[in-house]
């Protein structure tokens, strides 16, 4: 939904909210164990959006903006007042067109990456939290965008801020669709039922309910019901909706306020910080917090008096009076339901000049003795949601070298830092800046070059999979990594339009490495690898750039390869063909794939499928047609690409 909120609409695309708050997805591979593949995140993305669908009540208006986003080549321009579900009507739009193919992918305009659109994508550009110094490169940017749409027949979704109309050319304020606020108690009824949470018309009425319900934005709505049904499920907080609704109301309403007067009282500066650390450390072991509250007193200056350790109360009576406890497994506790988040959050907000040191206190904390893979994922999570929320998305760069630095490494929690803030709607453009000038400035690490691919390839790739391909491109050409041209070539070999993204940036005889370029674009080639069709004119260009411009030994290799598809892959027998093709108008280099034919045919034994002689034949044939030496193909003989493939 338009405002605060993680809502993302891709195909590719990425974790998807539909609400505000947090919404962390977290999964297990290699290096970067805390990130998801970049499949589970495009099939999370998709699943998240036919939820989103089910429970989308449509705003005022939005009929309007559907009928004319229906005809390809088409722009919409969605505003209307904050907390209205913009994005999320968006989002819902552009869903709607899913039968219809395509790409689904959002774009940018703090990227200078150009967009490739193609016929049938769909495209989001959120414009609805832009800075006022941004606006004029925004509207040049929605120009350029426009144009391609149209010009591709795609469909291009715009959110505006409120409001912005008169800043905007005359010829498209026509194509704005203002949306009205969607009727809240049915946004209600519509997540609780189908969240499965029972609820009679009865339990509604209320007037703690009534006043949200009347000035809440649409994603705070969705907050409620998500948390009625946290509440639910931790049995702690009675049986009924009416005892789940008042523990649910007091989360999203009043724990702030309630926090606020706690932390007042509190006038011991080791109090204040054992209630910030074990909110930081909620559900960790409650030594490794106590080990945290000594570290950030004496990172404070604050060291506790350490004359004797049976002085002074013990850590019950000191967890009691901070309204926590220790569970029966020995880990923090707090007593009041989702306290902890809005603990975390007073100190961050009012306490500015410990945030300093709470990042330098983060950098030691992920590393304390007791805490699992689960205790550090939550603690990284927790510290880029508050550096986030108080606009320090440096605090996570700083910490993503420290963690990356030699010595001890800690990459996966670095990767995690950097997912965090690409799942942010207000700082995602940033962090997205951030890695692009580590992927082409300086000398990045080994683990930070892994870690910036590990990123790109899993998270980036699924949200804005161009500028995934341009960042991983630069992280194999400027700074060496063979594990960042991989995934590059991973990236470009399984879609038509990144392929040729990614053949339209790589230079054959340019740069310091032009051995690079030349390994990148023999490398789309691999047939072992290739997903799209082999006879597509983005393959064939390609080939035609490595003909041309790599000695003859380096792609004859590859022929090779294509030549034994060629006789055993199905869909590949129009591989030889494709060579010819490449080479026309150039003698010599049909003569070189004459020889290549020749060479093949007799490189090994008898292969299953159409066999060595009859592929290397038809290559042959094709040559001599190209040179004007063999007969015509007859009308009724496979001609092009599309009766091939």
């Amino acid at each position: 939904m338009s405002g605060p909120g993680h809502t993302w609409v891709t195909d590719p695309g990425g974790p998807v909210h539909a609400g505000s708050g947090d919404q962390h997805i977290h999964y297990g591979y290699g290096a970067g164990e805390f990130l998801g593949s970049r499949a589970e995140r495009l099939r999370i993305a998709e699943d998240h959006r036919h939820w989103l669908s089910r429970r989308f009540v449509p705003p005022g208006n939005l009929g309007r903006a559907a009928e004319r986003l229906a005809k390809p080549g088409a722009t919409v321009l969605l505003t209307g007042p904050v907390g209205t579900g913009r994005r999320a009507a968006g989002t819902f739009l552009l869903h709607e067109l899913s039968d219809e193919g395509g790409q689904l992918e959002e774009l940018s305009v703090k990227d200078d990456d150009r967009a490739a659109i193609s016929a049938g994508d769909r495209l989001l550009l959120d414009l609805s939290a832009i800075a006022d110094q941004d606006q004029e490169r925004a509207l040049q940017k929605l120009g350029v965008y426009r144009s391609a749409t149209e010009q591709a027949g795609a469909r291009l979704v715009v959110i505006l801020p409120d409001p912005i109309e008169p800043m905007l050319p005359s010829e498209i304020q026509q194509q704005v669709v203002r949306i009205g606020r969607p009727r809240p108690d049915i946004v209600l009824h519509r997540y609780l039922r189908l969240d499965g949470i029972p609820f009679t018309s009865e339990d509604l009425k209320r007037p703690d309910l009534d006043l949200l319900l009347a000035t809440a934005p649409m994603r705070e709505i969705a907050r409620l019901v998500r948390t009625i049904g946290q509440v639910r499920e931790s049995r702690r907080h009675g049986s009924g909706f009416e005892d789940w609704c008042t523990a649910a109301l007091h989360v999203v309403t009043d724990w702030g306020d309630t926090a606020a007067r706690q932390v007042g009282a509190l006038e011991d500066g080791s109090k204040r910080a054992l209630l910030l650390v074990g909110a930081m450390f909620d559900g960790a072991p409650v030594d490794a917090a106590v080990a945290g509250t000594g570290d950030l007193l004496r990172l404070l200056g604050r060291d506790r008096d350490s004359a004797s350790a049976l002085d002074g109360p013990d850590l019950r009576v000191q967890l009691d009076e901070l309204e926590m406890a220790r569970d029966p497994d020995g880990r923090v506790e707090f007593k009041q339901f989702a306290y902890s988040g809005a603990v975390r959050s007073h100190f961050w907000t009012y306490f500015p000049g410990l945030r300093d040191g709470l990042r330098d206190w983060m950098g030691d904390a992920v590393r304390l003795p007791g805490l699992g893979r689960p205790e550090q994922r939550d603690l990284v999570v927790r510290f880029a949601e508050q550096a986030l929320a108080m606009g320090r998305p440096e605090d996570l760069y700083t910490l993503v070298e420290r963690w990356t630095s030699p010595g001890k490494p800690m990459p996966a929690e670095a990767a995690l830092l950097l997912a965090e803030g690409l799942d942010h709607e207000k700082h995602a453009a940033g962090v997205r800046d951030q890695i692009y000038t580590w992927t082409t400035t300086g000398n990045p690490t080994p683990h930070l070059k892994q870690v910036l691919t590990d990123v790109c390839r899993h998270v980036l790739a699924a949200t804005h999979p161009s500028m995934a391909l341009t960042r991983l491109y630069h992280l194999a050409s400027r700074q060496g990594s063979a594990a960042a041209a991989e995934a590059a070539l991973e990236l470009a070999r399984s879609d038509r339009r990144l392929f040729r993204h990614l053949s339209e940036r790589v230079p054959l005889r340019a740069g310091p490495e032009p051995r690079r370029g030349e390994d990148l674009l023999i490398g789309l080639l691999d047939p072992r690898h290739l997903l799209i069709e082999p006879t597509s004119e983005e393959v064939e260009s390609v080939w035609r750039n490595v003909m041309s411009g790599t000695e003859p030994a380096r792609w004859a290799r590859v022929a090779y390869e294509w030549l034994t598809a060629a006789a055993t892959e199905r869909g590949w027998e129009a591989a030889p063909d494709v060579l010819v093709r490449a080479a026309r108008h150039r003698n010599d280099l049909l003569t070189r794939l004459y020889l290549v034919a020749l060479g093949w045919e007799r490189a090994g034994p008898e292969i299953p499928g159409a066999g060595r002689r009859a592929v290397a034949e038809r290559l042959r044939q094709a040559v001599d047609r190209a040179q004007g030496t063999g007969p015509r193909r007859h009308d009724n003989e496979t001609t092009n690409s599309s009766e091939v493939s």
